[in-house]
């Protein structure tokens, strides 16, 4: 018999193991990645009143890993565990809310992306070097009220086991420059969700929801346009031996020719669902709580507690999901 030919080798990664005389592969590494974040919050001293408070894991994660995770990832939360030593059962309230995962709230968030990222080189087409910082990126706020909150510097910080807070780098927002209105510069902050606050060359953020939505072409009001005479239209009645042509045609004309969502407002803008959405709610039992897992559109959470004690103080633990992003699973907007 001929010897056939052999192929090449084909090189394998791993181990061969003698002794259960098999081959052992090797499994890719995980990049090693601090996944659990521990908050503390208090509720408000007025007793049943509910407080709201804001988490950015990007930021958190980028603060206790000593690397940069970027905002613009849709952040996968595994679990969250939620302990108080003093409330009663049935008498507290704990809920997380992120931003809507919908293709308004990523195009939205992709053209801010855009612009700012045209803008800064446009105004550095000149230079003969890049001077844009190692750790720059495109940083919003979810709302009015969480950009308040990160400036006044009451967002929540990732603790450790004997209460220590993370040491925190810089962390700033984006801002976009416009001329528009004014015979200066009008510099703005951004937001994701709600309305804009301010006028032309004077605004203090803008909303990105309802600036896309204000920008963006939409369908017409009634599609298709019918005329409202078709039933009566001779040829349509040929076949009308009775009333049931002129009926049905009726309810052709009139029945689903508007979308099934309101015009023109988009959710997450001005009157339209502006605030974050509930992606969890619960009620602690015996002092303790475990919720299921969610995504947060660029790790953006807002808690609200809700207790019948005053001060009542809950733990927080964030546990993220594993993944290829420097540890964590976080996937590109």
């Amino acid at each position: 018999m001929a010897n056939l030919p052999v192929g090449p080798k084909t090189k394998r990664s791993g181990s061969y193991d003698k002794m259960n005389k098999r081959f052992r592969s090797k499994s890719k590494k995980m990049t090693p990645a601090v996944r659990y974040l521990r908050y503390e919050l208090s509720n408000s001293g007025n007793v049943g009143t509910e407080t709201s408070h804001y988490i950015d894991l990007a930021r958190d994660l980028s603060a206790i890993n000593r690397r940069l995770y970027r905002q613009g990832r849709d952040y996968h939360v595994k679990r969250v565990t939620i302990v108080s030593s003093n409330t009663p059962n049935g008498n507290n309230r704990v809920s997380l809310a992120t931003m809507p995962d919908s293709w308004t709230v990523r195009n939205a968030w992709q053209r801010g992306f855009k612009v700012w990222n045209d803008q800064n080189k446009i105004a550095t087409a000149q230079m003969s070097g890049n001077i844009q910082g190692t750790w720059a990126d495109f940083k919003v706020y979810m709302t009015q009220e969480s950009r308040l909150a990160s400036i006044a510097g009451d967002f929540l910080y990732p603790k450790d086991n004997g209460g220590n807070n993370v040491n925190l780098g810089e962390w700033t927002h984006s801002v976009l420059i416009s001329p528009d209105g004014t015979t200066g510069d009008d510099p703005f902050d951004l937001h994701m969700l709600g309305s804009h606050l301010g006028s032309s060359g004077a605004y203090t953020t803008v909303g990105l929801v309802k600036s896309y939505a204000e920008s963006r072409a939409t369908v017409q009001p009634a599609d298709p346009s019918v005329p409202t005479i078709a039933s009566a239209d001779p040829l349509v009645n040929v076949f009308d031996y009775g009333t049931t042509i002129d009926e049905v045609i009726d309810n052709l004309e009139d029945q689903n020719d508007y979308p099934p969502y309101e015009q023109p407002t988009y959710p997450g803008e001005t009157g339209n669902m502006p605030k974050p959405l509930v992606v969890q709610d619960t009620t602690l039992v015996d002092g303790k709580a475990t919720v299921g897992g969610f995504n947060a559109i660029c790790g953006l959470i807002e808690i609200e507690t809700k207790s019948s004690e005053k001060d009542d103080v809950f733990s927080v633990l964030v546990e993220l999901a594993p993944g290829n992003y420097r540890g964590i699973k976080a996937d590109v907007i």
